[in-house]
């Protein structure tokens, strides 16, 4: 009875500890200074495993099925890929180093950001030409793009120095 009772308590206190620190992780969902910060911060100890993650779709058709599922089943596609490179416990290191759920996330942000800044370029420059001009773009735009939200477009323009000048620092290897 008392090592049923111990066991019982021992999970209970697992699953407190687990759900609080699943809460206790920073918001890696949205473009905000510390979810940008962290992503700066991890984007040259991810690098390998970013690259092999990125040959696994070869071409729009199947990215684009790739980022339709939903995040958990992405997450486990990753896993497996990492896994079968001998990549998975390495990437589990970066993730859980920089405050990550999982590498999945990590690039769903830096896709969310590059979306942000492609669409800040685009609507600034979309003030400068004629309407026809303006049709042209819009109908060559990845949609993605043109459905990045007001709020990311005004991170962006807020926040456009700070990533320039890591953009610059990250492309000179500092």
């Amino acid at each position: 009875m008392r090592t049923i009772l111990i066991s019982c308590i021992t999970g209970i206190l697992l699953a407190c500890c687990a759900s609080v620190s699943a809460q206790l992780l920073p918001d890696n969902k949205n473009l905000n200074a510390q979810s940008v910060a962290r992503w700066m911060q991890t984007n040259r100890d991810i690098a390998p495993i970013v690259q092999v993650v990125s040959s696994m779709n070869t071409s729009d058709a199947e990215l684009k099925a790739f980022e339709a599922l939903p995040a958990a089943e992405q997450d486990q596609r990753i896993d497996a890929l990492l896994k079968t490179n001998n990549l998975l416990e390495s990437a589990n290191q970066v993730v859980q180093k920089h405050g990550w759920k999982s590498v999945g996330e990590y690039m769903r942000l830096s896709t969310k950001l590059g979306n942000a800044i492609a669409a800040y370029f685009l609507f600034a420059d979309l003030g400068k030409v004629t309407q026809e001009q303006e049709q042209q773009l819009k109908e060559k735009a990845d949609p993605a793009v043109l459905a990045v939200s007001k709020s990311d477009i005004e991170f962006i323009k807020k926040n456009e120095k700070a990533l320039q000048q890591y953009i610059q620092a990250y492309g000179a290897g500092r």
